[in-house]
């Protein structure tokens, strides 16, 4: 999995890198809402810029569900014990009440 990850990400890379050659020197212009909300730049900025943008909101996600996952291990781990002593009791239990009986 760790090696399909690496694989996905450079094939990522290489796409990128492709299409930035491609279109080195081109300027575009972002309007944001209207007219008055524009600026020209190049294009590997904002690709960039992208990019950047999309891996942070993808650690943020990931380290969002990492977070949930040790708590739900954490919860699952705590009723382990809960059950384990219950059962070791249980156990100890029958145990007195055959020695009793002998």
């Amino acid at each position: 999995m760790k090696y399909l990850k690496l694989l996905a990400l450079i094939l990522v890379i290489l796409i990128l890198l492709v299409f930035v050659v491609q279109n080195v020197g081109q300027k575009i212009t972002l309007k944001f809402f209207t007219d008055s909300y524009s600026f020209s730049t190049e294009m590997i900025i904002v690709l960039l810029i992208s990019l950047v943008i999309g891996f942070l909101i993808g650690y943020l996600l990931a380290g969002v569900q990492i977070l949930e996952q040790k708590n739900k291990q954490r919860v699952l781990n705590s009723e382990y014990k809960k059950l384990k002593k219950e059962v070791d009791l249980l156990r100890n239990k029958e145990l007195e009440d055959v020695e009793e009986n002998e």
